[in-house]
């Protein structure tokens, strides 16, 4: 190798060994690893950089990480003029060669540790020069099979040791994001295939969905940590063969000539279908658009799912007053009632009901043809189409039934209805009908108090104001106390203090006393805080009242929940 080719490499050498050293120090630091990450560092990007005003023409960049598009996080480096005199020769005959070898060399020996490298490491040299017809760039995979085999044997044990195995048995928190890359990674699919296995996938999925049902916040963790990766399969593995990424929302992408396109396998889009199908829960739109992608590729299934759905609903209904029109993978349902007459409404809820027992999905969004526009007294609700539809049906008491059977049907924990953008106005399947009822009818206090036991009080806050048009509608007496208290404590985590001073007798005080005692000291904290504005509030209450009302106030604060 010439002198050139080897001051050049030695100059390299001696700018990464104090990145590496400093990166590897920090990962000494690190106290547990998942075992199905295989290492860290997995990319080297080299680059010699063209002249730029009042910089000096001699600089050199060092990625470690991939970089963004949008980010700069380059080591930059200066170096002595000879860089010049490196030829396409040396760079491509001799510098190129020996960094492999020597990059390749630190990778397989245990210099760096064994979390240090991953088993797939691309490397890239990108010579800069005044011209970009004389530039240069050079890249290279390079692999540690012992690593990925290694990888492999830990990755089967894992799921047959946390993820298909009885509990308690199953995965830790930190295991999820590569547990889930891992699904899709193609080093690892078996040989003859060319995507992963939908069915095969979906089942791991489900048994560890299963296992993580008694912990809601993991369970929602490995559905999002499970979407990303199926995303970042579809974006960054497939949609680039077949399409061309433009600037255009929300369809970023453009089918390329089909000469431009690689084969496409049967198994490839059937995964790419399935991946449409899972995005689709948290992200009806690009469910939506990758369907689309696919129906351009040819896909009939594609262009099904658009169309009706997956065949197996009742996709259209028409009634002597109404009709309906479902898709369930698309998750919508729209409704056109052609008379604003009970039975019309009738049979839109019987329709949505029969729908919901076949298995529709419960997070749906309602598209409602009607001219009536009802809405229920609470204003965080947003004013959408399920709200405009059940607030409408609520005019007639005689549906009351078929309403609650409805809401029995759809209510779910940690499922949203489509109806509004994600955010503070979604809410629980069955909000609108379970909220209108409890104003309605006592009938189906024990409809809203299991809503309101159902209810993830840390992610929706829309029901905040429930409360107090309860108590203004219902009125606060021995019956409806109980309820006002689940009520209460199904409250969003940001709901306040109710304005109207509802505790107002001995009785209702004592009452109020006694439905106390049995709950945690955190929810007496709360029903208190809701109701008086909390214990400071309270105590200035009971000096202004009659000493029969305050020692029914006083009696409301000695209590002691279960701790």
């Amino acid at each position: 190798m010439s002198n050139l080719s080897d001051q050049l490499l030695e100059d390299i050498w001696e700018q990464l060994r104090p990145i590496y050293a400093r990166e590897r120090q920090r990962l000494d630091e690190v106290n547990e690893w998942s075992p199905l990450q295989a290492g860290v560092f997995n990319y080297l990007k080299i680059s010699r950089l063209t002249p730029k005003w009042g910089k000096t023409p001699y600089r050199l960049s060092i990625d470690v990480y991939e970089p963004f598009s949008w980010s700069d996080n380059s080591y930059k480096f200066e170096l002595d003029p000879y860089i010049e005199d490196i030829t396409e020769d040396m760079l491509h005959d001799e510098f190129w060669p020996a960094l492999l070898k020597k990059v390749n060399e630190l990778r397989l020996s245990d210099e760096m540790g064994s979390h240090f490298f991953d088993y797939r490491f691309e490397l890239v040299v990108d010579f800069q020069r005044e011209s970009s017809v004389s530039s240069s760039k050079l890249t290279a995979t390079l692999m540690d099979e012992a690593k990925l085999a290694k990888l492999q044997e830990t990755l089967a044990h894992f799921i047959e040791t946390k993820v298909l195995s009885e509990l308690p048995a199953r995965p830790k928190a930190k295991d999820y994001f590569f547990f889930s890359r891992l699904l899709v990674n193609p080093d690892l699919l078996p040989e003859g295939r060319l995507a992963p296995d939908p069915q095969q996938l979906e089942a791991l999925s489900l048994s560890l969905s299963r296992k993580l049902k008694e912990t809601p916040e993991r369970l929602a963790e490995w559905k999002r940590e499970y979407a990303h990766a199926l995303k970042g399969w579809a974006e960054e593995q497939f949609l680039p063969l077949y399409f061309d990424e433009t600037d255009e929302y929300p369809l970023r992408f453009r089918v390329k000539p089909s000469i431009e396109q690689p084969t496409l396998h049967s198994d490839v889009l059937n995964f790419f279908l399935y991946t449409a199908l899972q995005v689709g829960h948290d992200d009806p739109q690009l469910r939506l658009s990758y369907l689309r992608y696919a129906s351009d590729l040819g896909s009939d299934t594609a262009a099904r799912y658009l169309k009706t759905g997956s065949g197996n609903m009742e996709s259209l209904r028409k009634g002597s007053y109404f009709q309906g029109k479902a898709n369930d993978v698309l998750q919508t349902i729209e409704l056109n009632l052609s008379v604003e007459e009970e039975q019309a409404y009738s049979e839109a809820l019987t329709y949505l009901c029969d729908l919901m027992r076949q298995g529709f999905p419960k997070a749906y969004a309602l598209k409602l043809k009607s001219t009536e526009k009802q809405w229920l007294p609470l204003k965080k609700l947003a004013k959408s189409p399920l709200h405009r539809f059940f607030a409408n049906a609520l005019q007639y008491p005689s549906l009351f039934p078929v309403i609650a059977e409805y809401a029995a049907l759809v209510m779910e924990e940690f499922a949203w209805y489509g109806d509004v953008e994600a955010g503070e106005k979604s809410v629980m399947p069955g909000t609108y009908a379970v909220l209108g009822l409890g104003l309605h009818s006592e009938d189906y206090d024990s409809l809203l108090v299991r809503y309101m036991q159902l209810v993830d009080t840390e992610h929706q806050s829309a029901h905040d104001d429930y409360a107090g048009s309860f108590a203004s509608v219902r009125g606060v007496n021995e019956r409806t106390l109980p309820i006002l208290i689940s009520i209460v404590l199904g409250g969003g985590q940001s709901a306040r203090p109710i304005k109207d001073s509802l505790i107002d007798t001995p009785e209702l005080a004592r009452q109020l006393s006694a439905q106390l005692l049995p709950l945690e000291d955190h929810e007496r904290e709360l029903v208190i805080y809701r109701l008086f504005g909390g214990h400071d509030k309270l105590a200035r209450s009971i000096k202004k009242a009659e000493p029969d009302m305050a020692a029914a106030l006083e009696s409301v604060t000695l209590g002691k929940g279960r701790s």
